[in-house]
């Protein structure tokens, strides 16, 4: 079945059962991936060149200003992006594990940079925007909610779970990553 690349993916954002198995099979599923993954990291160098914007128009060099800060936050924006898509794929992958999964961790990783996606709606919350605006707070729960459902679908689909199992797994994950964002930034 030969469907573009970018429709696929856009099926498997709005949970499409099959076309996370399908993008899977492809032969380009490694450099789709990639791609995604550079959408996502420049999102991110996005978000913190936002919520940096005074402190970037504080350096009088227009190079500086225009060009090598803003790179800067884009590049940190990519490394971020794949630090976050690497840990997000070990949690699936040792959740699914937990409930004795047996799929390959090549496979949560290639699909990995789809379940981030979702996550961009929080950019206003991340970026400090709309001063505590309730839509703010709405866009950030949709978007870790879609993620947690994106999640699901790649455990289904890569170590073949029932969907009570793969949204078993996708919690475990989930827990342990909002343990640890806990113990690294508590409440105030």
């Amino acid at each position: 079945m030969k469907e573009r690349v970018s429709k696929m993916v856009g099926k498997m954002v709005a949970l499409n059962d099959s076309s996370f198995r399908s993008f899977l099979e492809l032969p380009k599923t490694q450099w789709v991936s990639n791609l995604l993954l550079l959408i996502v990291g420049i999102g991110y160098g996005a978000i913190s060149i936002a919520s940096n914007a005074s402190y970037i128009a504080s350096f009088d060099s227009a190079l500086l200003q225009n060009f090598i800060v803003p790179a800067i936050f884009i590049l940190f924006g990519l490394l971020m992006a794949f630090i976050t898509k690497i840990g997000l794929a070990l949690l699936l992958w040792a959740g699914s594990k937990g409930l004795g999964g047996k799929g390959l961790l090549r496979d949560i990783n290639r699909a990995a940079p789809v379940a981030l996606l979702p996550g961009l709606l929080g950019a206003p919350y991340l970026a400090e925007a709309g001063n505590g605006h309730p839509l703010v707070y709405v866009l950030l729960a949709i978007g870790v909610v879609w993620m947690y459902l994106v999640c699901v679908k790649i455990i289904k689909t890569t170590q073949s779970f029932t969907a009570k199992k793969a949204y078993l797994a996708a919690l475990a994950a989930f827990v342990f990553l909002a343990s640890v964002y806990y113990l690294i930034i508590p409440p105030a």
